[in-house]
């Protein structure tokens, strides 16, 4: 009975030990979006406040916005385009205290690594000094926090663009049977410029040709005399 019953505390103490850790949920999200990530972390000390969390992003992490992060203010620390560190400090009078845990919503920009598993590594900084490190890898006492990658989502398809109607000779027509030429061109005769500027040599010569008339009439009406 005796051993039955360290037995049981033992799988007590280490499924409440399980529990009790960093998560990033949910746990499975697209590669190369901008998912919504919430981030629990446990304050798990009844006479000490956590003032600070401290999130070592994976390679990639191209952005971090904060969404819902219950009062904390949030920095983040960018190397080459990808945000390499992001950290949440809390004022005074909002640390998570006793056995509050504590629930950080972000977006966050995910690499296009489809099939991989993120890791954030997450330092936990209490206001009497001490620091948790959420480091190692599933099972052990003080597990990170992963998120696993999915396939990218679909995009949807681009809207194609209606093809032109096309003519007897495979000329592309504008709808109504609209000429692209000068309005008034009939599309196949001289431009209209060309009738005006005929218009005015005629009546030029015209005119020339009723001087003239004009003189001889006078020179014989002189010899007449």
């Amino acid at each position: 009975m005796r051993g039955a019953a360290l037995t049981l505390v033992a799988m007590l103490v280490a499924a409440a030990t399980a529990s009790a850790h960093v998560e990033v949920k949910p746990a499975r999200a697209p590669a190369g979006s901008d998912a919504r990530l919430t981030f629990e972390v446990p304050n798990e000390r009844a006479e000490a406040a956590t003032r600070r969390i401290v999130i070592q992003m994976p390679p990639g992490v191209t952005s971090v916005e904060g969404l819902t992060l219950r009062g904390w203010r949030l920095s983040t620390r960018t190397q080459g385009g990808s945000v390499q560190r992001t950290t949440l400090t809390a004022p005074a009078g909002r640390e998570l205290t006793g056995e509050e845990r504590g629930r950080f919503r972000m977006k966050v920009g995910l690499p296009l690594r489809a099939g991989t598993t993120l890791t954030f590594k997450v330092l936990q900084v209490y206001d009497d000094g001490e620091i948790v490190r959420w480091l190692g890898p599933a099972g052990t006492s003080e597990p990170a926090a992963r998120l696993q990658l999915t396939a990218p989502r679909e995009q949807p398809p681009q809207a194609v663009p209606e093809a032109a109607e096309t003519g007897p000779s495979g000329v592309a027509e504008e709808s109504g049977g609209g000429s692209s030429g000068d309005e008034g061109d009939d599309g196949g005769g001289p431009p209209i410029w060309a009738g005006i500027g005929l218009i005015l040599l005629s009546a030029v010569a015209g005119s020339a040709l009723a001087r003239r008339r004009n003189r001889r009439r006078m020179e014989e009406y002189g010899r007449r005399e």
